[in-house]
């Protein structure tokens, strides 16, 4: 939606802003790079992956493979290439993302913390107005947490029927839930552009 600013803003309650900092926190210990020692200037000009012999392989995790996909599905050599040159680059892009989320929520509540009982269940309404870039911030991390957990899920187009099969303490309908409750903050965001 849109605040009185006239941008976008989200609204979350208190559980919801812990929930999502701890979704946010697990998705950049999952993308960041491996070699954390990342040259800044070349991340900043796009050319992590030049200069490199290593050919990076597809995740093994289908839920990173999912992030990070082949960009050639019939061409192993050709998608290796490619992946030489963009996996950190998108890797950075996806973990910078996250942590500017993780920042918005941070200015909501303090992270560090552990909640309270009261504090999580009080319904207390929070909001984040975002600018251009927090907007693009927020949409690429609600997908990408979208993407991770449908992965988790073995989400298809049956999915409604699969869900509703699933006995009442099935821990997935936790994580179903969590699907489509992103789902709805991503509906809202792209509506209030």
């Amino acid at each position: 939606m849109r605040g009185r600013s006239g941008r976008p803003e989200i609204v979350l309650e208190d559980m919801h802003v812990r929930v999502l900092a701890d979704l946010c926190g697990q998705l950049v210990e999952m993308v960041s790079p491996d070699d954390e020692a990342v040259d800044p200037l070349a991340a900043e000009l796009g050319l992590t992956g030049l200069g490199s012999t290593e050919v990076p392989a597809t995740p093994d995790d289908p839920a990173l493979a999912r992030l990070l996909p082949d960009a050639y599905a019939d061409d192993v050599e050709a998608a290796a290439e490619f992946r030489r040159y963009t996996e950190t680059d998108l890797r950075l892009r996806k973990r910078d993302n996250a942590r500017i989320v993780l920042a918005d929520l941070a200015e909501l509540v303090d992270l560090t913390v552990p909640a309270e009982e009261d504090e999580v269940m009080s319904g207390r309404e929070h909001r984040v107005v975002l600018d251009a870039a927090g907007v693009q911030a927020w949409l690429g991390t609600l997908n990408d947490l979208r993407l991770v957990i449908g992965t988790r899920l073995e989400v298809t187009e049956d999915m409604e029927e699969f869900e509703a099969k699933l006995a009442d303490d099935d821990p997935r309908r936790w994580l179903f839930a969590v699907f489509h409750w992103l789902g709805g903050l991503q509906d809202s965001l792209l509506g209030a552009l």
